[in-house]
């Protein structure tokens, strides 16, 4: 489907840009006609401007946005796209500190700093205002007992940390919303399963519409939140998951 261009003349910054996802979604708002900057602790080239930076890092971060305003004279929309899955990272009975920080500074201090250090951008630029979208999970809505449980709980605080933003910020024209992301079909997600025969099929049995979201499924969401056709939506919680979280399934 052609996009069409409503995010003509606004300027966009994924953080996390260098995943399979962050791609997809910047390639989606450059062809919805936006200015696109794509930043990453790891090297990439997403975005008419491409930024390496840890964002985790405040000083890093904070720099970052200054470049993109300086560069770009204003700020339009946030995708806040950062995630870390970690394979030491299971029951909280059994996982590190060190793991648990890991992941939390990944999955939600990295969101924190990217909303602290980005929205007063939004706010400065004439009109105030802009989208921030937050990427969350829907293991955040549900208890998992296989959930890697850093990942999960740091999922749910971004979630809140969507909604108190989105309440907080709602008369100043800045919206902020959290997508909760299921299974999307990405290489990453595909080796997850492949390394486990049989696994794929096990849970195929509990998503209501039986297949992996698509890319575009994925960066046709991101985009909507970040357009003016989403203005009336704010402080909330979107489901990208096929139903996972909506239904309770079982085998045929």
């Amino acid at each position: 489907m052609d996009a069409v261009s409503r995010l003509a003349g606004r300027v966009c910054v994924v953080n996390g840009a260098a995943s399979t996802i962050g791609q997809a979604i910047a390639e989606r708002f450059a062809r919805e006609g936006a200015t696109v900057v794509g930043a990453d602790k790891d090297a990439h080239a997403v975005g008419e401007l491409a930024v390496h930076a840890d964002l985790a890092e405040e000083s890093q971060v904070a720099s970052m946005y200054e470049q993109v305003v300086a560069r770009y004279g204003r700020l339009d929309v946030i995708y806040n796209n950062m995630g870390l899955m970690d394979r030491s990272d299971r029951s909280a009975l059994d996982t590190s500190l060190d793991t648990w920080r890991r992941v939390y500074d990944a999955n939600l201090t990295s969101v924190f700093l990217c909303c602290k250090h980005g929205i007063k951008h939004l706010l400065a630029t004439s009109p105030a205002g802009g989208s921030v979208i937050n990427a969350a999970s829907f293991l955040a809505e549900i208890g998992a007992a296989t959930a890697q449980m850093g990942y999960a709980s740091a999922k749910a605080a971004v979630v809140q940390l969507s909604r108190d933003l989105g309440v907080h910020l709602a008369r100043s024209g800045v919206r902020v919303n959290a997508v909760l992301f299921g299974p999307i079909d990405t290489p990453a997600q595909r080796a997850v399963f492949g390394k486990n025969p049989g696994a794929l099929e096990k849970r195929l049995v509990h998503w209501p519409m039986g297949r992996f979201g698509t890319l575009d499924e994925a960066a046709g969401t991101v985009a909507f939140l970040a357009s003016d056709d989403a203005g009336f939506i704010t402080a909330a919680a979107v489901p990208l998951d096929g139903g996972i979280t909506a239904a309770f399934t079982v085998p045929e």
